[in-house]
């Protein structure tokens, strides 16, 4: 039986475990300025990118589809048997 899935690739910044509130809020918010700048939407639109809107930015929203992404995969994962490194 064959299984369809479909998905879409997505990229994120992260950083160490236990960075500091107010710099996590910097780089939050320098990407966030980078994102709305003209240039860059344009040249990652070129590239085949999707940029998501300003509610779907940011620590929380991507502290969900980390959350998301984990129950959806790990389950075809270990179905699959696939195992790191």
């Amino acid at each position: 039986m064959a299984v369809s899935i479909s998905t879409s690739p997505w990229w994120a910044l992260f950083a160490p475990k236990g960075t500091p509130q107010p710099i996590l809020d910097k780089l939050t918010a320098s990407l966030d300025k980078a994102l709305d700048d003209d240039n860059v939407r344009k040249r990652l639109v070129e590239i085949g990118g999707v940029i998501p809107g300003k509610a779907k930015r940011g620590q929380q929203p991507l502290a969900a589809l980390v959350k998301s992404e984990m129950a959806r995969w790990t389950p075809i994962i270990k179905a699959a048997n696939i195992k790191s490194g």
